[in-house]
């Protein structure tokens, strides 16, 4: 799912049945933002799926998160206990407190750390209790994409120091260049796992009827942010042009870089050939993904890259920059192709390799939509389950 294209209904298969008696665990969960925050994105929806099921199957789970104007306090969202009592920006430095409040109530199992900004050091602060990780990617030096400058230093601070604050945790990766980032920042590979994420193979899926996929139609679909590196395909879009191949390209998501790329799209003329769609729901969103030609993701650095499954299951082929988290997500020459990192030139080469070549491109649609339904949510939660007893059984 792309990041931040707006609220995601976690519509899926049938609820698991519940776990035996002796199986059944208290899990509380420190998350940024719930499902229903506005900026919502690709961390919220990996939780809600993966802990949805838990809760399906007997668990006790409470997300602790911040709020946001018009939420209240204390929400219920599909079996999961949600509280909204941090705020914003300072929600790292509350977060211990709830959690000593919670914890004074109620005895947890295990307590998740779900690290997708500022780390909240959970360990650090309550060393006797079970907490281990969920890190979704590191920002590196894309947090300065993201954020202005004083706000990025801070964030990158903190981030710098998360090898120390989860020493000797249990974590788990959603990718294996989430992996090499966190070795590379000093974690201990041996404490590190990967459950990859998945997708709703049952709502995302091939259209019924070929006819309706366009054979001029690129789309990319997630937040409009700096770092989400769509000048590229805006400046590959110009090149084709100027060959004599005019291409459509959708852009599906909402974002404080929307009026920039506005601008350069004017800029370059492409006003007729790019249209910015905003939020869209699922079943717009689905039915985009079916009408593709080309799913394209340029992204700097992704934890995994969702939206690129999503596509898949779609019956869609990828076109993806070949950076952390969108190698991963992406299959090189099976479901989709991989440029060199931030070359326009072998974009062009690739999104061309494929409109020439309908044969090949079929393939890829078939074989990305066999990957897509191997990476099941059902599958992934029932890991999950399995990490969190063996934490809470450290204990």
């Amino acid at each position: 799912m792309p990041a931040g294209i707006g609220r995601h209904p976690c519509r899926g298969r049938p609820a698991q049945p519940p776990a035996p008696e002796r199986a059944r665990m208290n899990i509380l969960v420190l998350n940024w933002r719930d499902m229903k925050h506005p900026e919502a994105g690709g961390a919220e929806v990996h939780f809600q799926q993966l802990f949805r099921r838990l809760a399906a199957r007997g668990h006790r789970i409470t997300l602790l998160t911040t709020r946001f104007p018009g939420s209240t306090r204390e929400d219920r969202q599909d079996g999961i206990r949600v509280l909204r009592w941090g705020h914003t920006y300072t929600f790292n430095w509350e977060a211990p407190w709830f959690v000593r409040t919670l914890a004074r109530r109620e005895r947890f199992d295990c307590i998740v750390d779900d690290v997708n900004k500022i780390p909240f050091f959970t360990p650090r602060w309550f060393p006797r209790l079970p907490v281990c990780a969920f890190f979704h990617h590191l920002f590196g030096a894309t947090i300065f994409d993201l954020a202005a400058y004083p706000l990025a230093r801070y964030v990158l601070f903190f981030e710098n120091l998360s090898a120390w604050g989860y020493r000797n945790v249990s974590c788990c990766a959603v990718s294996p260049s989430t992996v090499e980032d966190m070795v590379a920042h000093g974690f201990d590979r041996t404490h590190i796992r990967i459950i990859e994420n998945s997708v709703d193979a049952d709502r995302y899926v091939p259209p019924a009827d070929r006819s309706v996929k366009r054979s001029d139609m690129l789309v990319f679909m997630g937040r409009i942010k700096r770092y989400k590196n769509l000048e590229i395909v805006l400046d590959a879009l110009r090149v084709l042009a100027d060959r004599g191949r005019q291409l459509q390209l959708v852009v599906a998501g909402t974002g404080d870089h929307e009026d920039h790329l506005k601008e350069r799209t004017a800029a370059l003329g492409l006003e007729q050939l790019v249209r910015f769609a905003g939020f869209v729901d699922d079943d717009e969103k689905t039915s985009l993904l079916q009408q593709a030609t080309l799913f394209v993701n340029p992204s700097h650095k992704e934890g995994w890259g969702i939206a690129n499954i999503e596509a898949n299951a779609c019956g869609t082929a990828v076109v993806a920059n070949n950076a952390p988290g969108l190698r991963d997500s992406v299959r090189h020459g099976q479901t989709g192709l991989l440029y060199r990192e931030n070359d326009k030139d072998n974009l062009i080469t690739c999104i061309t390799d494929l409109l020439d070549n309908p044969d090949k491109r079929r393939r890829l649609e078939a074989q990305g939509r066999e990957w897509a339904v191997s990476l099941s949510w059902d599958s992934s939660a029932a890991k999950v389950e399995q990490w969190l007893t063996e934490v809470s059984r450290k204990e």
